[in-house]
């Protein structure tokens, strides 16, 4: 997996940004080592999943231009493929559910991607997907679990390895595992004693109840803010990379939520979607082990409309004076 990536951070070089890698003050404790929050949220479809997106249609660049790709998404790898597609000259189909942010649709839309709309499961949603996919020929991409993917995502370990010179503890938010495997791959490649941390909904807690019963589960399909990182069962090709090399998946609260997105709005001058925020409430909650290393918290989309966003920090008010 490791050459994957490497090539994939060639390949997806002139398309996507090596993001900053800024200190944060506030949540830097003494003797706890420094905070690094890496701004995923700055790309240009506002989140990481541009990454997996771009390496996964460059890697199949002639397929994917002659039969277009279809993929299934609640939102962020949606328009990251649309987005791409349309830079790259490519036609994306993308199902996603009715109930899906209509920020996420309309914005997918927006990028190009043709919006095939599903009820609200995840069975009927991917069912959808692989009925496109054989009726239509187009290239699959997913979201999560193939080697593209995670090949993409794992390039944002290569950049935090050019930017940091000393071992650090890294927090990343989870759904399918693509994020977290890709990461913990290069990362634990080449500096082992890095640790790895992956964030979870405790509503959702897919990744974290697999890893702990040492096989893939699956959870039932309960509400969260943290729509982003909603999946029921983890990837095979994740669970297995998640298993060997992340050191622990931690659980978070939807009040921990919503206190990460209101410190990262008045503090960082941030805006975080919930998903996005994971890592840094994880670490507010005082759930990550960091063993004094510093801690870099993955802020992986800002995905979010202002009136979503007003809630939520009113709902921080109220977990703050509860």
């Amino acid at each position: 997996m490791v050459s994957l990536i490497q090539e994939a951070s060639g390949r997806i070089f002139p398309y996507v940004w090596h993001t900053p890698l800024v200190r944060s003050e506030p949540l830097s404790r003494p003797g706890r080592g420094k905070v690094w929050l890496k701004l995923e949220s700055l790309q240009p479809t506002g989140a990481f999943k541009v990454r997996p997106a771009f390496n996964a249609i460059l890697t199949h660049l002639e397929q994917a231009r002659r039969a277009g790709v279809v993929t299934s998404s609640s939102g962020n790898f949606a328009q990251a493929t649309a987005y791409a597609a349309r830079e790259l000259g490519v036609d994306a189909q993308i199902v996603m559910m009715r109930g899906a942010s209509p920020f996420k649709i309309e914005r997918t839309r927006q990028f190009g991607g043709d919006v095939v709309l599903c009820e609200d499961t995840f069975e009927s949603r991917w069912e959808t997907t692989f009925r496109i996919q054989r009726e239509s020929g187009r290239l699959l991409l997913h979201p999560y679990d193939s080697e593209e993917t995670i090949a993409g995502d794992g390039t944002i370990g290569i950049e935090l390895l050019e930017d940091l010179e000393s071992d650090f503890c890294v927090v990343v938010p989870v759904s399918g595992g693509g994020l977290v495997a890709g990461i913990a791959a290069a990362v634990k490649a080449f500096r082992p004693a890095c640790r790895v941390i992956g964030v979870q909904p405790e509503a959702n807690p897919s990744m974290a109840e697999s890893k702990r019963q040492g096989s893939r589960v699956t959870v039932p399909a309960l509400g969260s803010m943290a729509d982003a990182l909603s999946v029921l069962t983890p990837g095979e090709l994740t669970f297995e990379i998640v298993r060997e090399l992340v050191d622990d998946v931690v659980l978070v609260e939807e009040d921990e939520f919503a206190a990460a997105v209101r410190l990262l709005a008045e503090e960082q001058k941030l805006v975080a979607e919930p998903g996005g925020a994971a890592a840094v409430a994880a670490w507010m909650a005082g759930k990550v082990d960091n063993r004094g290393l510093d801690v870099v918290c993955i802020v992986s989309g800002g995905n979010i409309v202002p009136a979503k966003f007003a809630g939520l920090l009113q709902q921080a008010d109220m977990a703050i004076a509860g």
